[in-house]
């Protein structure tokens, strides 16, 4: 019985790191993707944003036809809405809605229809605060892709669920955002 124990223990590890080459062998192929884009904010970010810009950098690799997976460093950018004033007669409310900027770090998969010119892909991982009155959250990006071989167009939903508190002149709270959403599109280069 330990001897039988033994065998399949081994024959285990070998398949494990076997397929751990594997996989390693295949990252080595893979291909670098730099990409740009904007954006229109929407949600509560559009109460504290006009636009919304950024590029990416990624490696991806192909794991089995069709699907790609890899990874993605960018930074992204809302311009922040500027002064809002508002009295009633009996609140008054004086807010600068500061521009906010992101460092997103995530693991991006993609799979690829019809011969490779359509794909789905998400990106998922952190958003970093760099600047601004947003924190660090979760980072998603659904996107699709249509690709003209070394140049692919994008729409995506980024979202960055840090969100940020918007304090009025007197210290109280006045806006407080559950995130960083927006709709964009967008041009990446393969190489």
């Amino acid at each position: 019985m330990k001897k039988l124990l033994f065998t399949v223990v081994l024959a285990i590890s070998f398949i494990s790191v076997q397929a751990q080459e594997d996989v390693m062998e295949k990252a080595k192929t893979g291909s670098f993707y730099v990409g740009a884009n904007i954006g229109l904010p929407l949600s509560t970010a559009g109460d504290v944003s006009s636009f919304n810009f950024g590029f990416d950098v990624a490696y991806l690799f192909e794991l089995i036809e069709n699907l790609e997976l890899g990874a993605l460093v960018g930074y992204t950018h809302f311009i922040g809405d500027g002064n809002y004033y508002y009295n009633n007669g009996n609140n008054v409310a004086y807010i600068d809605y500061k521009d906010a900027s992101f460092i997103p770090v995530a693991a991006t998969a993609r799979y690829y229809f019809a011969d490779h010119k359509f794909f789905g892909g998400i990106d998922l991982g952190v958003g970093i605060n760099v600047s601004g009155d947003a924190k660090t959250g979760f980072y998603a990006r659904p996107k699709f892709g249509f690709d003209l071989g070394t140049i692919a167009l994008i729409a995506s939903f980024q979202s960055i669920s840090g969100g940020t508190d918007y304090n009025n002149y007197n210290g109280s709270n006045y806006v407080t955002g559950s995130g960083f959403n927006s709709f964009n599109f967008g041009v990446e280069f393969g190489f």
